[in-house]
């Protein structure tokens, strides 16, 4: 593979080797299914020949993926064996069925690791059920164990801040036995600067994290603010208990803050013996002072929910950020989950809640010269899929939903051809 050999025919022309390189950067996807299919592809073109080595190098191990423990130990083998590996790695990901069992190999990532990724930027940890029909069967071990939970060794938030170069950690589908054991994986990162959390819970709500405690005074105060560098945070099906602390704890230096809605309620979480202090309706946004983009991504069942059609209310009026203009995008959490229909009552319901508090932020100023709401102005986007024949059905319907914000110009909506 190192070699290089003459063409025995000097009148076959050859592509620039830049053309090759081209066609190997597009082997790389940001999409699991595909990463996997596309990761065979790039280790035979990096065996042709030297010039396709490295560019099919740099493609293979931008992005690694681990699928359980004896995977983590052949990865580090492999980096050990090949120093200038080490250079190419900017995402690693722990998929599989693996982590909810004593075989997990969460504990050992940043041991096993240690010092070796200097370029890295993205941890994604992805727990897939036993029942999930899109990750391949595997045999079982009869030394694995499944558990309820993620198993975390004790020292563990110490090991994972050797990470000092992440910027962006993605969680999905985990249980931890504590929400303080989430907040330490959290807050070990010194870099982290976005966080994903999607279908993720905690056993034991506990007692609220010394450094997430609101600061009454100076002398009080703890010495280092939680995750003092997070600035974006998507929270998709996690209890509301969780979701208000760690907008609460995050929302000073908060710029994007994305929840799905209706808020859930997890039912077999343990809360803690004493009242909690937390805000009993919804998101309190009175805190994040800096935030200038809000996703709400919008379930089925908040047609019918008045509780969260209250709390969908509450929340972006409790929004007190010093920017000039407040962005709210709303999505559909699953666009397969709506009909056409329910998607368009959907957005009817949401904009007969947000209208009065547009109207109020656009309305001519008063006697004294004073604009509603302090001068607020808002900007709403709306995410809608469907096919090419209903663009224009679909803006139409959209306007009536939001006419404050379409009469100003505030309004826009991104339309996503179905294919």
């Amino acid at each position: 593979m190192d070699h290089d050999r003459a063409h025995p025919n000097p009148n076959v022309s050859r592509f620039p080797v830049e053309v090759c390189e081209n066609i190997i950067d597009m082997l790389y996807s940001l999409f699991f299914v595909d990463r996997v299919a596309n990761s065979r592809a790039l280790h035979r073109c990096a065996l042709v020949c030297r010039a396709w080595r490295v560019r099919s190098q740099r493609n293979l191990f931008y992005s690694v993926v681990l699928h359980d423990l004896p995977a983590l130990q052949k990865f580090s083998a492999v980096l050990d064996n090949a120093p200038h590996l080490c250079e190419y790695v900017y995402e690693v990901t722990l998929v599989g069925r693996t982590l909810h069992t004593t075989a997990s190999p969460l504990s050992l990532l940043p041991i096993v690791l240690r010092g070796k990724l200097p370029k890295l930027q993205e941890v994604t940890i992805n727990r897939f059920r036993e029942d999930a029909k899109s990750y391949p069967t595997t045999s079982k071990s009869g030394t694995m164990k499944p558990l309820q939970y993620l198993p975390l060794h004790p020292r563990f938030a110490v090991y994972f801040s050797a990470f000092t170069t992440v910027s962006r950690l993605c969680i999905v589908n985990l249980t931890f036995v504590h929400f303080n054991d989430l907040s330490r994986m959290i807050d070990s990162l010194p870099a982290l600067r976005t966080l994903v959390c999607s279908h993720v819970r905690c056993v034991a709500l506990g007692a609220l994290p010394f450094n997430m405690k609101p600061r009454a005074d100076g002398i009080h105060a703890p010495a280092t603010p939680f995750a003092q560098k997070l600035q974006k945070l998507r929270l998709w099906s996690v209890d509301i208990h969780c979701v208000q602390r760690l907008v609460s704890a995050c929302g000073p230096r908060l710029t994007e803050l994305a929840v799905s809605m209706p808020f859930l309620h997890d039912a077999e979480m343990v809360l803690p013996g004493v009242p909690t202090t937390e805000s009993p309706v919804g998101v309190d946004l009175s805190l994040c002072t800096m935030l200038e983009r809000l996703d709400i991504d919008l379930g089925p069942e908040l047609v019918t929910d008045g509780q969260s059609l209250h709390e969908l209310k509450a929340m972006p009026n409790s929004w007190d950020s010093a920017v000039p203009v407040r962005n709210i995008h709303l999505v559909p959490v699953i666009p397969s989950e709506f009909t056409r229909q329910c998607f368009a009552d959907l957005l009817s319901t949401v904009g007969r809640v947000l209208e009065e508090l547009f109207h109020d932020s656009y309305a001519p100023p008063s006697g004294d010269g004073e604009v509603g709401e302090q001068g607020r102005r808002w900007r709403l986007w709306v995410d809608v899929c469907d096919w090419e024949v209903w663009r224009d059905w679909w803006w139409t319907h959209v306007q009536k939903c939001f006419p404050t914000l379409a009469k100003s110009h505030g309004l826009t909506m991104n339309f996503d051809p179905r294919k």
